[in-house]
């Protein structure tokens, strides 16, 4: 009987301890489970918070902050990927910027640039999704599109399509778009200079009125390196003094003297002999480089003003040409003040050509360089007066002193009454604010009396004179004075003098009455 309670208690204690062992195991899994469950969920949170990173990572590196689309890095990362999936044949690469960009920084303002970047940006989106094809902004103001086809009405389409939607930009200012396309037929030239091969075709664009689109071409090419290193050339022209000034005589069109003359710059090539701006300017617009060549050349015309005046040689006023590049600051009128109190020459003997197309907005920076021009006491003239149909008020509210009609302007308007009525009321409304009115172009006599008829004041042309070096310059200006427009001189004979002897005696005898 003992021994059966015995082993009762003794199975019973075994149990309770089984018991409890499976309630601690029972705790222990749970606690593993929730501690599991935390982890995962400490792991899943973790997680989210590098993918948002990450995603973060990602828009810092391949968004343009501002456009809010990829970048050069996303575009070269995708075109990649898109060129190792397939054979990379029928691409087409197209880059292009808004050239007019500097004209809406200038006129509006950087704020107003960056809308025109994200309004370009959201064009782009919308096309290029709707078209399917890659695109991003790749830096600044220039933009790219990597499109599968070689098909050129297709291109033309997208092109023109673009196109289109910038004008909405502005109800009075449109976005103008210049393309350069580059058609990919090698997958072992980088996708960097595949960019900068379309880039080539778009800055080489020389007509971008008439068609805002080129295509790349070896010719291309070679003419770009040609132009390269034309332009590594110019530095040590400069040095070497290889840049020549040509004047160019303007004559009064009722004297018929040469009353001023515009300084024009020819380059005296080693290779290619004596260039017309026409040959490398182009080149240098908008770059330092003009900036330098413009200090170069108002030098030079101080220079000759000084000859002049130390060799007893009544100096002739110079007109110099004011590139738009130094309309950023006031910097330029420093330079221009210290040429001229260097070399001691009134500041009326030069006269600055401005051009129209930088003064035509008349916005708050032009009117400050004009009005600083005028109280440092320099002549100003509107240069290709007619080109961009400029606002009368420029001639009234601005102080200018004369205006340099426009060759193509002109030669328009003589081809027709309504042209010629245009060019008469021009002059008139000219003459009216007291500017002197002068007619570039004039290539024949009866031009040149029919502008003086109209009342224009003074001409240059191939009529008068083709730019000459300053050697001819001074020959040509003494031989006109000497031969050709010395007046004719009157010796009165005993008849005269008894006709006013009588008209005297007539006048005195009606005082006396």
């Amino acid at each position: 009987m003992i021994v059966s309670v015995v082993i009762i208690l003794i199975l019973i204690i075994a149990l309770s301890i089984c018991i409890y062992q499976l309630k601690l195991q029972k705790h222990y899994y749970a606690y593993k489970s929730d501690k599991s469950d935390h982890l995962e969920s400490a792991l899943k949170t973790e997680q989210d918070k590098n993918k948002q990173t990450l995603d973060k990572l990602n828009k810092i590196a391949y968004i343009n902050p501002i456009s809010k689309i990829g970048n050069l890095d996303y575009f070269i990362n995708e075109a990649t990927n898109l060129f190792v999936n397939t054979d990379g044949s029928g691409f087409t690469l197209i880059t292009f910027n808004i050239a007019n960009m500097g004209s809406v920084n200038r006129l509006f303002g950087p704020t107003e640039g960056d809308r025109a970047v994200k309004f370009t940006a959201g064009n782009l989106r919308d096309i290029g999704q709707k078209r399917r094809f890659l695109f991003a902004h790749l830096y600044s103001n220039l933009f790219g599109m990597l499109i599968k086809t070689r098909d050129h009405a297709l291109l033309i389409s997208i092109m023109e399509q673009l196109t289109e939607s910038l004008k909405g930009f502005n109800e009075s200012f449109a976005l103008e778009p210049t393309f350069g396309i580059y058609e990919v037929d090698s997958l072992t030239i980088p996708i960097t200079e595949m960019i900068n091969f379309a880039m080539l075709a778009q800055n080489m664009n020389k007509n971008k009125q008439e068609c805002n689109y080129s295509f790349y071409t070896p010719e291309l090419d070679k003419q770009f390196k040609e132009n390269k290193e034309m332009s590594r050339e110019m530095e040590q022209a400069m040095d070497d003094h290889k840049f020549l000034m040509y004047l160019q005589p303007m004559v009064d069109l009722r004297t018929f003297r040469i009353v001023s003359a515009e300084a024009l710059v020819r380059w005296d090539h080693p290779q290619k002999g004596i260039l017309s701006p026409y040959a490398f300017l182009p080149l240098f617009e908008g770059t330092s480089v003009i900036e330098k060549l413009d200090y170069y050349m108002w030098e030079e015309c101080c220079k000759t003003i000084r000859r002049w005046i130390d060799n007893k040689i009544e100096p002739t006023p110079i007109t110099m040409n004011i590139s738009p590049i130094h309309f950023e600051s006031l910097r330029f009128i420093s330079k221009l003040n210290e040429l001229t109190e260097h070399y001691l020459i009134d500041r009326k003997m030069l006269v600055l050509e401005l051009p129209e197309r930088s003064i035509a907005s008349g916005s708050a920076g032009i009117i400050n360089v004009v009005n600083n021009l005028h109280e440092n006491g320099y002549h100003m003239c509107i240069d290709n007066f007619g080109s961009m149909y400029s606002p009368l008020n420029l001639m009234k509210d601005l102080p200018f002193t004369s205006i340099k009609i426009d060759r193509t302007f002109l030669n328009k308007n003589l081809t027709s009454e309504g042209g010629l009525t245009i060019l008469r009321y021009l002059i008139a409304m000219a003459k009216e604010v007291d500017l002197t009115v002068i007619t570039e172009g004039i290539e024949t006599e009866d031009q040149a009396n029919f502008m003086a008829e109209i009342g224009a004041d003074v001409a240059q042309g191939y009529c008068f004179s083709k730019p000459i070096d300053l050697r001819e310059f001074d020959a040509l200006n003494k031989s006109m004075v000497n031969r050709v427009y010395k007046g004719d001189e009157y010796y009165p004979t005993f008849e005269d003098l008894e006709k006013d002897l009588d008209l005297i005696d007539y006048l005195l005898k009606q005082n006396g009455e």
